[in-house]
């Protein structure tokens, strides 16, 4: 655990700064913490975590140092996407212990913020089927092997069972109904950035697949409406795709494929964000 001198935190919304902060992801909208609340909880097991931050504060001040204090576990995801056999959205989440707290010596008393990750990573594993059928509202399709108050696992065609937080799902279902699954990821900052344009391929190759499409996007010749249309399978509001095409029109050529569009409007949008 890390020592920082002072108080670094007094409130959840510092506790989570802090927490990104110290493990090297920039920023990050707050919101993304409410997804992983289950996996938090579980790291909360008071006794233990009062053993490792006297453990670190006897082991900075001596044996006789005492501490009191108000502390935060912080759920901190790590992005990466698989593109090997089934496509999935790989999210590692790590719980970070973040304490403000008040250190007592026999000569003095000091205000000190310990920080840094407590128990195993917990590794959520979404393939691109699950995270499509979650846009169209048609888990049903999918059996449940089996189900507690925490967690789902789902048997998914081609994918070893899949076990997932039932918080993450109700919010993620809850989310997809009023932004884009691109908007979503960019709530997880850079990273999140990186993957998107990765998972959005993916999904828009589901989507043609399940449409009476006859050529793939990388054969289809764009026009307006198949690349609108290409963007509201990834839950972008009709509105809000045409939009996201009038401004790529003019890099727009009548020789490029759907697929070429669809990766040049979603750099534009990214280009937007960052700006």
């Amino acid at each position: 655990m890390k020592i920082i001198t002072g108080s670094r935190a007094s409130n959840q919304k510092e506790a989570v700064s802090l927490a990104f902060q110290e493990a090297g992801l920039g920023v990050m909208s707050p919101d993304v913490v409410d997804m992983f609340v289950s996996v938090a909880e579980n790291a909360k097991t008071s006794a233990e975590i009062d053993k490792l931050i006297g453990t670190s504060v006897r082991g900075r001040y001596g044996n006789k140092a005492s501490w009191r204090g108000e502390r935060w576990f912080v759920p901190v995801p790590k992005l990466q996407f698989q593109g090997k056999d089934i496509h999935q959205l790989l999210i590692e989440v790590s719980v970070y212990l973040v304490a403000a707290a008040v250190v007592r010596t026999a000569d003095d008393s000091r205000l000190i913020t310990v920080v840094g990750p407590v128990g195993k990573p917990e590794m959520v594993s979404i393939p691109m089927v699950f995270l499509h059928a979650l846009l169209e509202n048609d888990l049903g399709r999918f059996a449940m092997v089996a189900r507690d108050a925490n967690y789902t696992t789902w048997e998914v065609p081609g994918a070893r069972p899949v076990r997932l937080p039932n918080d993450f799902v109700n919010e993620l279902s809850i989310i997809l109904k009023y932004q884009s699954v691109v908007s979503w990821l960019c709530q997880f900052g850079a990273q999140g950035r990186c993957v998107a344009p990765l998972v959005a391929g993916s999904l828009i190759g589901l989507a043609f697949q399940d449409s009476s499409q006859t050529l793939p996007a990388n054969k289809e010749m764009v026009t307006t409406e198949n690349l609108v249309s290409a963007l509201e399978s990834l839950a972008y509001q009709p509105a809000e795709a045409r939009e996201l095409v009038s401004r790529v029109s003019s890099r727009l050529r009548a020789d490029m494929t759907l697929e070429e569009a669809i990766r040049l409007t979603l750099q534009g949008k990214e280009w937007n964000n960052n700006g």
